[in-house]
């Protein structure tokens, strides 16, 4: 059973404005419902860093590390369920990967992996940042059943540095799903969640990444 939709991810329409990223509504083959639902709720690491510092993006997240760098973590995915085991076989297998590729028109060889599910509960956030030159592409999965604009939260393809300088809001539903071509210019920020929704805004983030660069640690996010 393949629960990722591969034909929509593999033929989604890719934008060039203002950088190479494209969005999808139809992410899941099936049972995503399941999936919001089966979305963990411990065994997460508080991350946090408030501090300015050169070259370094500033956040607040939540984090429950799968694969770190091609290197997966059984103890986190031994406690998914079932279904989740499935969805991350869909993830590591040469068929995503494959997807991601014709999508996106990057070369991945020889890159690996790096998967984990992000929760963001009241007041956290990332600043507008551009991810780290080992970082070939990005794919941000959504797993909320609800979110309301008035909730804040959702993904800004930002066109600079400035938050407020906003291309496209992403809101975080189950089946949405944003690919990005790392470039120098691919902004992109997560304004402060309110903390007036019912749920956390719940992620699945996968990155493929060159080895060179695979030791960096959370701190270098």
């Amino acid at each position: 059973m393949t629960l990722l939709n591969l034909a929509a991810i593999g033929s989604a329409p890719l934008s060039t404005h203002p950088y190479p990223h494209a969005v999808l509504h139809d992410s899941f083959a099936d049972h995503q419902d399941a999936l919001v639902a089966e979305f963990p709720t411990e065994g997460f690491h508080y991350d946090v860093r408030d501090t300015a510092e050169p070259g370094r993006k500033r956040y607040r997240t939540y984090n429950y590390q799968l694969v770190r760098f091609g290197e997966p973590d059984q103890h986190n995915i031994g406690r998914l369920s079932p279904r989740w085991r499935l969805l991350l076989d869909d993830l590591t297998g040469t068929a995503y990967r494959t997807a991601v590729s014709a999508a996106t028109g990057a070369d991945l060889t020889g890159t690996v992996l790096d998967i984990r599910l992000v929760r963001y509960a009241d007041s956290c956030w990332i600043e507008p940042h551009v991810d780290r030159p080992d970082k070939v592409v990005t794919h941000l999965f959504y797993l909320n059943a609800e979110w309301q604009p008035r909730w804040s939260g959702a993904l800004r393809v930002l066109r600079s540095a400035d938050i407020d300088d906003c291309s496209q809001e992403v809101f975080p539903l189950v089946g949405t799903s944003v690919l990005m071509v790392r470039t120098e210019h691919a902004w992109h920020a997560v304004p402060p969640v309110t903390g007036a929704g019912p749920h956390d805004r719940k992620t699945l983030l996968v990155h493929f990444a060159r080895p060179a660069d695979a030791a960096a640690g959370p701190g270098q996010r």
